[in-house]
């Protein structure tokens, strides 16, 4: 499956951002999530929208529009940009006593991983940093991804 950032003019309204042609990096195929990402987040907001108006690959009224990253089925995921000090690491770190949000994180991962269930709330219990951070990372990418959106959005 393959993924693109966009310009969101309006909802169902996409304009394709060729980043190979905003970054002069013609070496990537930037068509996995990962590579976007990987992109996205060397630079701020900002930075990114001047590189596009720069070089006028989108009509203007989309330089308004919101830039997402969407698949082939036009799913939306947000941008991660440099910008973003978040850190699960740090996140786990500061909050490992704090049942509330330790039960707000479990019900995020239940919804990626039901198999490590017991493992994962086995590792809260216990307070183990390097096992929950173990469990977290062995999930897929997007599902790491997905669980680090919501924790920056929502705690």
């Amino acid at each position: 499956m393959g993924y693109h950032l966009v310009l969101e003019n309006r909802p169902n309204d996409f304009m394709p951002i060729d980043i190979s042609i905003i970054s002069n990096d013609k070496s990537y195929g930037f068509k996995s999530i990962e590579e976007i990402d990987s992109f996205t987040k060397k630079y701020s907001k900002e930075d990114i929208m001047v590189m596009i108006s720069d070089n006028n690959i989108v009509p203007y009224d989309y330089l308004s529009g919101t830039l997402r990253i969407i698949n082939d089925n036009k799913y939306r995921y947000d941008v991660l940009y440099n910008t973003t000090t978040f850190s699960l690491d740090d996140f786990f770190a500061s909050n490992i006593t704090n049942k509330q949000i330790m039960n707000k994180f479990l019900n995020i991962y239940l919804k990626s991983n039901k198999a490590n269930a017991d493992n994962m709330k086995k590792a809260i219990k216990e307070q183990d940093l390097s096992k929950i951070l173990d469990l977290v990372f062995k999930l897929p990418y997007l599902d790491v991804r997905n669980i680090y959106t919501y924790l920056v959005a929502n705690i």
